[in-house]
């Protein structure tokens, strides 16, 4: 048995309410997670529909009570959306990268045959010297390799593709290195090597840009590199690739930096998404309306507000909970509780209790509720008593708080001692003294 405590609550509203925002930030995740990959073309309508399931998995944890799971479980959930939608954007970037190089290639192609047709005075069908002249001017054309190994066929003399691969053989032995090359030499053979590491960097930095900025900034930069290509002076033309290469870096950076922002303050805004205030609502908006015009400046701003919110509205949701939970309680043991008493514990940080089987004395409970740690004790509600019933008070007091523990359990509350002191060890507060600190109890005892 002990007498005045410093106790802790923690209730069940304010950890559903944990939960919750828990799960509001999945849910925004997931939308991020959904937007990024369709965007660049890397999500399945199954992969999509598997990420919902888990997700009502993780919510089916509130109705068995299976709180700090779902609290473990749900940010394991988030880092593995965001680490998948990394990896896909790097798949995206890939594949984006090896097409432009097969575009340059056929595009470099297609020129190398179209000059040497001229050069010989080959006379190629028609169709084929338009296909040609589509795929050199950088459009895409499907099967460029079965297209230019067409092409290339005409570079052959009639005769060797019509002799057997014996004569081709014993040709070849003739010729030595004169010998005909085939589609895969000519191509290694005449296809532009120039600027190779240079370009092969700006492939890469092109691809990045198509999957993190808008198609006007890639077209921009597209239609840059394709005027540095067309430059004679190939020095000029290696210090302006390298000049496309840093501005493309930045640019990618940066627009990557401001997704992540925004990704991260959507995640949190999610949260205040359920306050029907009007704070929350204008503030929700605010982040709703972000885009690629908002500074970092400001989402940072907006952040710090609606993280401040979020701390204050838990804060305040929480400590009306704990009240509520300690008065209801309470009233259930016989103590007499009226309807202002919540708010007069919310005013004064304190709130005595009489208990109508002990006239003279009550319960005093105090200290904020935002903190979720509350100092309890008996109380005298009178200077001038028989203070040799004060010990059976506080016995009788602390009985009724294993009570009060045990009801507030079966609730899913949670009423735990930090601290206390034994009964007897101090005087009883008289109510009309001046409130006590809780420190009051650390002072006189450290346990």
């Amino acid at each position: 048995m002990s007498g005045p405590k410093v106790v802790r609550i923690v209730t069940r509203e304010e950890v559903l309410a944990i939960c919750e925002a828990h799960l509001q930030r999945l849910d925004q995740a997931i939308a991020s997670w959904i937007a990024s990959g369709q965007r660049i073309g890397e999500l399945s309508v199954k992969e999509i529909a598997a990420t919902h399931e888990r997700r009502k998995s993780l919510a089916a944890l509130i109705a068995t009570d299976a709180f700090m799971e779902l609290q473990k479980t749900v940010p394991d959930e988030i880092a593995f959306l965001k680490a998948d939608g990394i990896r896909r954007q790097s798949v995206a970037i890939d594949k984006a990268e090896r097409a432009l190089k097969l575009r340059r290639q056929g595009r470099d192609g297609a020129s190398t045959l179209l000059g040497a047709y001229k050069s010989k005075g080959i006379k190629p069908p028609q169709d084929l010297v338009s296909e040609l002249d589509l795929l050199a001017s950088g459009v895409e054309v499907k099967s460029a390799d079965a297209l230019l190994a067409r092409g290339f066929s005409f570079l052959v003399p009639e005769t060797s593709r019509t002799i057997s691969e014996a004569q081709k053989y014993l040709a070849n032995q003739l010729l030595g290195d004169d010998r005909p090359q085939d589609f895969d030499e000519w191509k290694a053979s005449h296809v532009p090597h120039a600027n190779n590491y240079l370009l092969e960097r700006v492939d890469r930095q092109i691809a990045e840009a198509q999957v993190f900025l808008d198609d006007s900034d890639v077209s921009a930069f597209s239609a840059r590199l394709r005027s540095i290509e067309a430059g004679a002076n190939e020095q000029r033309r290696n210090l302006l690739l390298d000049s496309l290469i840093l501005d493309l870096a930045h640019a990618v950076e940066t627009s990557r930096k401001h997704r992540e922002a925004i990704d991260e303050l959507r995640e949190l805004a999610a949260e205040i998404s359920i306050d029907a205030s009007t704070e929350a609502q204008s503030l929700f908006d605010r982040v709703q309306q972000c885009g690629s015009a908002t500074t970092l400046h400001e989402i940072a701003q907006l952040r710090d507000a609606c993280q401040g919110l979020i701390t204050l509205s838990q804060q305040r949701k929480a400590a009306q909970a704990r009240r509520d939970a300690i008065l209801h309680g309470l009233a259930h043991l016989g103590y007499e509780v009226n309807d202002g008493m919540e708010t007069a514990w919310a005013r004064d940080g304190r709130v005595v209790v009489k208990n109508p089987a002990v006239p003279g004395y009550g319960v005093e409970v105090g200290g904020h509720a935002q903190t979720s740690r509350l100092q309890v004790r008996a109380i005298s509600l009178t200077a001038n008593r028989d203070v040799s019933r004060d010990k059976d008070v506080e016995t009788l007091w602390c009985g009724d708080f294993g009570k009060l523990q045990t009801m507030l359990a079966t609730r899913g509350d949670h009423l735990l001692i930090e601290r206390a002191l034994g009964v007897g060890e101090v005087p009883l507060k008289v109510a009309d003294d001046t409130p006590t600190e809780f420190t009051s109890i650390d002072r006189q005892r450290s346990l």
